[in-house]
């Protein structure tokens, strides 16, 4: 099989960028005989990333040609959408499906194609109920889902909101579970690293995500700051923070807190590994990719008890109602007084981030690829 991917928009941070780049490569591991051909842009920098980035990969090839979605500013976006489903037409005479890992910043659709939705967050916010953004998924969303032959979706849950959403919609629509980086492995505390972040010689409450309204931060830091202050004392609260916004994340003036930014993953790793627990009650997730980093690195969790989170935690964290702050800080409690229970969910997590491979993944994302396929030739 021959399948294409829109490649303009894989490299760099992001969870929908992480997405693309594991998937593909687990793909090229597990089907070698096949062919992987990253569609891209012009842009000769941006050619040899991907060529350096995948160069163990032989299964996988690298075209150029697409335009990106923005190519022409966004006034004229109708006209890259053009080009690009130009380019598709061509590219489809040797491919036997394209899939869009991201296809709300594709610049223009293939004739035959599928596609993963991770999140529907535009829509179903309130916050941006009157948003560009929320009229731009009402626009694209009943498009893709009209065209496309098959649907992929994190989770469960996001499946179920596409259904919701959009119920009389006929396309086949799958959940495929993520993974987190094989990288993310549990590690001897080493004071030397935490030492920068000035956590060394001390135990922990640990954050890990971007600044956004969904990840509760305020909640978190309201629930920290009801703790007695012994706990306080002997457990900072440190949070690690990316993302555009991450100015506005000001807690400067909160006692025992860290606000740490722009982390490098190794970093990271070394904070899950040494952590009493991650504290991760966001409102809303369509995967929760923190949660399964966490349980690999023997972090225990504490998430909340709805979207998303539930299917990736299982048993092996603290459920919580991620509007109550109470409820959050007494999680927090149990686990900074209880060496035992933070033990007992270390054992749980491990087993539970087993269940979930990049490898698996891409078995089950190779079987939608068949069937649709063989749908399209019926």
């Amino acid at each position: 099989m021959r399948v294409g991917f829109d490649a303009t928009n894989i490299l760099g941070h992001g969870g929908i960028k992480t997405y693309a780049r594991e998937l593909i490569k687990a793909l090229a591991s597990e089907y070698p005989e096949d062919k992987f051909i990253l569609c891209t842009t012009n842009s000769i920098s941006k050619k040899e990333k991907l060529l350096r980035l995948f160069e163990n990969y032989p299964a996988v090839e690298v075209c150029t040609g697409l335009p990106h979605a923005k190519m022409l500013g966004d006034s004229l976006r109708w006209l890259s959408g053009l080009i690009g489903a130009l380019y598709w037409r061509i590219m489809e005479r040797n491919l036997d499906l394209v899939h869009l890992t991201d296809p709300y910043s594709a610049a223009g659709y293939p004739g035959r194609f599928l596609v993963t939705i991770h999140d529907l967050f535009p829509l179903t916010k309130d916050e941006l109920s009157d948003s560009g953004l929320n009229r731009f998924y009402k626009r694209k969303t009943p498009l893709i889902l009209r065209r496309a032959e098959a649907v992929i979706t994190p989770s469960l849950y996001i499946a179920a909101e596409i259904q919701k959403l959009y119920p009389n919609q006929a396309r086949m629509i799958c959940a495929v579970p993520e993974a987190a980086d094989s990288a993310f492995q549990h590690l001897n505390r080493d004071d030397s690293v935490l030492s920068a972040y000035g956590l060394d010689k001390t135990r922990y409450f640990l954050f890990v995500g971007r600044v956004d309204s969904r990840k509760n931060l305020q909640r978190i830091v309201d629930a920290y700051d009801g703790l007695d202050m012994g706990i306080r004392e002997n457990v900072p609260l440190a949070l690690v923070l990316s993302g555009h916004n991450i100015s506005e994340a000001d807690f400067s003036e909160k006692e025992h807190l860290h606000v740490l930014r722009d982390v490098p993953q190794d970093d990271i790793i070394q904070f899950y590994s040494s952590a009493d627990a991650l504290v991760f009650p966001s409102l809303d997730e369509g995967f929760g990719l923190p949660v399964l980093e966490a349980m690999q690195c023997g972090c225990p969790v504490i998430t909340s008890n709805c979207a998303s989170l539930p299917e990736v935690a299982g048993n092996a964290a603290i459920l919580v109602d991620p509007e109550s702050v109470s409820e959050i800080r007494s999680a927090m409690q149990l686990l900074a007084c209880s060496s035992v229970r933070r033990e007992e969910l270390r054992k749980k997590g491990f087993d539970q981030a087993r269940r979930f491979s990049w490898k698996k993944a891409a078995r089950e994302t190779m079987k939608i690829y068949s069937e649709a396929v063989d749908a399209s030739l019926k």
